[in-house]
Parts: structure tokens; C-alpha cells; sequence
């Protein structure tokens, strides 16, 4: 986490700066007080107005410049928090498809809110608070030994005894905030899960069902975060009682100092308000010390989340002469079950290709080692007698629309262009050419979440039309004809069939049989 500290080391040091000023204030206050006290007690009036001046100036200086260390503490961690959010989302952006799915999405969107709020929580707002206590502490030391060094020497040894507390249950106040965030993870991960499935949930009927599931996790997720909880406020409490009898005996120290005739009534008025100026931050510094050391673990497990090496993207080859070849191809997930065994297939430049077979047959894993998100077990892929791995980037030659119609909360013009600079004109044909004239006056039309405002067609074209204007050599459709009625499946058919010079591979299970004879080569799977 150190690098979010440099990244905003000039609002971490001007919080130093305004809570080092304020501090001064504070304790220079201190003697102000003792000051009027003794003037009001000796009749001097003027003296006493003049200390009561300086006190009041003292104190709006302390004020204002601890809302300056407020507002640098909180530009500092925001800009902390902002920072890690970034490089959360740069991490799953630098997997590979295949190592990102190996995690559920709950565990990025945990990871990206649960365990960052944590963080910012129990480190980067504790950071400047740490500072603002040890900075009061050592200047209200250093003027109690000014005022009577009995006194410091006493207040000193008592009132940091609580500091010991948090190192002494250390091991469990990190298990304890490990097991919640963990919890918390497994807790996010399922419910992204139940709102993906929404509408079968309400199918099915099964919404108690589901309902006590999520109790069962969710009293789990409570259990684990009260047990934090309560471990912080048990060391809270013995921190606070070991504070108060400390304080208890200082000020007997003190009030005997009086007794004795070296202190005057102001000095021991200045005294308790040095003490209680050193009582309250050791109390927080036990508090912080505590949540810093909880958080440990939680951000080492960041550090490891982060730690995945930037993905240079080779230049890859934008076209082929002849073809490509699978020979003797073999292949499986777990290397148990054979997915692909002497597999073998030749695409021919120019050609459309169907393949076609049952679920879990191995259709789409040919178009995931195309893509490379998986090395073959045995046997080649080649693109013109070169080996695949040399190729360089698969995407600069393939676009794949998948099963899954997938759209962004965005305008229609940005979902088709993804981001880049296609004239308008060019996106109204596309359209016209996928059989969605209607949308061509609308570029400007905000797309609902996940396309709701599109019929199950409409998105599957809106996707085709996007992978056609990105004008690849080769174009996979994986499953294009799911969750589509008769009539709709039929025009999508009609326009994969009409699509003119792209090496196609259609994955399909469900084309129709008297439209097969279209294409070059159906390549029937087991």
C-alpha cells in the first residue's frame, strides 16, 4: 500500500503540516488558561483580559487549522481509495478471459468495494490520525516536561501502559477481520449469482428458498463482523478503564504538588489540561493502533490480488493466405476428460464453417484455443503453416460474438462503436444491413442495463453489427441463434448466411437443416 501513499504524499504532508500547527495552538492554549486563572486570582484585570484575548485567538487558530487537517485527511484518503479502485479494475482488465473466469464476478465487485471500503476504513483514514495522535502526544510530553518533570515522567509511563493492549490480541483482531471479509466476499459472489438468475428465481417460484439461503449468509457475514466488532470494543474497554485510573493517578500526583506549594493554582489547572490533552490520544492511539493492525492482512491479500504482470499485446496478424489448421489436437480442463482428442480441422480462407454437436462436446473449447485462452494438450494450430503461440495477438485477426448478447449502459452509437471514431453514416448502414432501419435515426439513445430495452433479436444484431464494423478477417459466432423464437432465429440465419468475405465459424446446435448446404463445411461433433 505504499504507493497510494506517494501517489498523494502532498496531501498526507499538508495534513502533517495543519495538524503540527494545530497542535502547537492547542498546547500553547494550555498555558493561557493557567495564565488567567492566576490574573483573575492576584485582581489584575488587564492582564487577566489580555490572557483571555490570547486565549480566544489561540483557540480559533487551533480550530481552524484542525478543519484544514480534516479536510487534506480526507483528500487523502479519497485520492488513496481512488488510486486502489483504479488498479483493482486495471488488475481484472490485465487477465487473460480464461484467468478471469476462474473467479465468480462477486469476488471482483467484494474486492472492489467491500475490501476497499475496509481498507480506506481501518489504513488510509487511520494513516493521518495515527500522525495527528503521535504529533500530540510528543508535543504535550515535551510541555509537561516544561511544566514539571515529575509530572511528565509519571503521565508518561502511566497513560501509554493501553498502548499494549492491541499488540496483546493481535493474532485475533486479524482473524476476525480476515474471516469477515472472506465472509463478506462468498456473501457477495452468491447474491450476483441470484440476481443474474432473477427470472428463473420467479419461474421457479423459489424465492423463499433462495431468501434462506441468503439469511444463512447473511446471519454468517453479521456473526463474523460482530465477533470483530466485539473484539475491538473489549480492547477499546480495557484501553479506556487502563486510561482512567492512569488519569486518576496523575491528577492525585498533581493535586499533591499543590499541597506541597510547587505548583500554583494555574499550574495545576495547565497540568490537568496537559493531561487530559495527553489522556484522550493515547486512548484513540490504542484504537487506531488496533484497526491498523487488523487491516494487515486484508491488505496484503490486495497487494497479492494486484500483483498480476501487465500483458503486452504483440501486433498480430490482420489477415491469413490460406488457412487454418487444427491437426491432432487434444485438449481437456482438468486434464482427466478429454474435450478434444485427434481433433483435426482445416479453414479455409473466405469460407463459412458451422460447427455443430450437443453442449459440452467440444465446440466451443476449438473456439477458445483459437483465441488462445487455452493451450492445446497435444497436436498444432496453425495460420498458414506458422504455430498460433507466434502469431501474436488472436484478437487483431478474430472478432467473437458470443451466446450472450452483451451491451453497455451507454448510447447505441458508443455500443457499436466501442469507442472509436466510425462516421455516422457507416453505422446507419450497418444497422440497415442487420435489419434494424428503425434504429438508424437514434444513435443517440441511451441503452438500458444489459440492453433491456431491446428485444432478445435487437441485441443479437445489434452485437453482429458491432463485430462487422470492426471488420476483422474472421468472424466467430458462438451459440447466435439461443433464446431467439423461430421467426427471429430465422432472419439472424438469413443474415450470417448473407455476410460477404469473412471467414466465418458458426457454433450452432440449432441452424436449419435445409439452409446447412450454404455453408462450405459442417463439422458434426460426437
Amino acid at each position: 500500500m505504499k504507493k497510494y501513499y506517494k501517489q498523494n504524499r502532498r496531501a498526507f504532508f499538508a495534513a502533517l503540516v495543519s495538524i503540527l500547527v494545530s497542535t502547537v495552538f492547542a498546547v500553547w492554549l494550555q498555558f493561557f488558561k493557567g495564565d488567567v486563572l492566576d490574573h483573575a486570582i492576584a485582581g489584575a484585570l488587564g492582564e487577566t483580559l489580555r490572557s483571555v484575548c490570547l486565549l480566544m485567538s489561540f483557540i480559533l487558530a487551533e480550530v481552524g487549522s484542525y478543519y484544514v487537517f480534516q479536510r487534506f485527511s480526507a483528500k487523502y484518503a479519497i485520492g488513496c481509495i481512488s488510486h486502489l479502485r483504479r488498479d483493482i479494475f486495471g488488475s481484472i482488465l490485465r487477465r487473460s478471459y480464461a484467468d478471469y473466469r476462474k473467479y465468480p464476478q462477486g469476488e471482483y465487485i467484494a474486492k472492489y468495494m467491500t475490501e476497499t471500503e475496509a481498507i480506506r476504513d481501518r489504513l488510509f483514514r487511520m494513516q493521518p490520525r495515527f500522525w495527528e495522535i503521535l504529533l500530540r502526544i510528543i508535543l504535550v510530553s515535551g510541555a509537561l516536561f516544561l511544566l514539571d518533570w515529575r509530572i511528565a515522567l509519571i503521565t508518561i509511563a502511566l497513560l501509554t501502559t493501553p498502548l499494549y493492549v492491541p499488540k496483546l490480541i493481535e493474532a485475533r483482531l486479524q482473524k476476525a477481520q480476515t474471516a469477515y471479509l472472506q465472509t463478506m466476499e462468498e456473501n457477495l459472489s452468491r447474491v450476483t449469482d441470484w440476481l443474474s438468475a432473477f427470472e428463473i428465481i420467479k419461474n421457479f417460484s423459489i424465492e423463499e428458498k433462495i431468501r434462506a439461503r441468503f439469511d444463512g449468509l447473511n446471519d454468517d457475514a453479521m456473526d463474523k463482523l460482530m465477533r470483530d466488532t466485539n473484539l475491538g470494543a473489549a480492547a477499546q474497554l480495557i484501553t479506556t478503564l487502563m486510561s482512567y485510573l492512569s488519569y486518576f493517578i496523575v491528577l492525585v500526583c498533581a493535586a499533591w504538588l499543590v499541597v506541597r506549594g510547587d505548583f500554583s493554582a494555574g499550574d495545576f489547572f495547565v497540568a490537568i489540561g496537559m493531561i487530559d490533552q495527553l489522556s484522550w490520544p493515547l486512548i484513540s492511539l490504542a484504537g487506531i493502533i488496533q484497526q491498523l493492525v487488523a487491516i494487515r492482512p486484508a491488505c496484503d491479500a490486495m497487494e497479492e490480488f494486484l500483483d498480476v504482470p501487465e500483458t503486452v499485446r504483440t501486433a498480430g496478424k490482420t489477415g491469413f493466405e490460406r488457412e487454418i489448421r487444427f491437426r491432432d489436437v487434444s485438449f481437456s480442463y482438468d486434464r482427466q476428460r478429454q474435450i478434444l482428442e485427434g481433433f483435426d480441422l482445416t479453414v479455409q480462407k473466405g469460407n463459412r464453417y458451422l460447427l455443430k454437436g450437443p453442449s459440452g462436446c467440444g465446440k466451443t473449447t476449438v473456439v477458445n484455443l483459437l483465441l488462445r485462452y487455452y493451450g492445446v494438450n497435444g497436436g498444432s494450430i496453425t495460420i498458414d503453416d506458422i504455430p498460433l503461440e507466434q502469431t501474436g495477438d488472436p484478437y487483431a485477426l478474430m472478432t467473437v460474438v458470443r451466446q450472450e448478447a452483451v451491451l453497455f449502459h451507454d448510447t447505441l452509437r458508443s455500443n457499436l462503436t466501442m469507442y472509436r471514431d466510425i462516421p455516422d453514416a457507416d453505422l446507419m448502414q450497418m444497422l440497415k444491413s442487420v435489419g434494424l432501419e428503425r434504429l438508424a435515426g437514434f444513435l443517440d439513445m441511451e441503452v438500458a442495463e444489459g440492453g433491456s430495452n431491446f428485444s432478445g433479436g435487437e441485441k443479437k444484431r445489434i452485437c453482429l453489427a458491432r463485430a462487422l464494423l470492426r471488420d476483422t478477417e474472421v468472424l466467430i459466432l458462438d451459440e447466435p441463434l439461443a433464446n431467439l423464437d423461430a421467426e427471429t432465429a430465422e432472419r439472424i440465419e438469413d443474415l450470417l448466411l448473407g455476410i460477404p468475405g469473412k471467414t466465418i465459424l458458426v457454433v450452432s446446435h440449432q441452424f436449419t437443416e435445409s439452409k446447412l448446404q450454404q455453408f462450405d463445411a459442417v463439422i458434426n461433433f460426437a
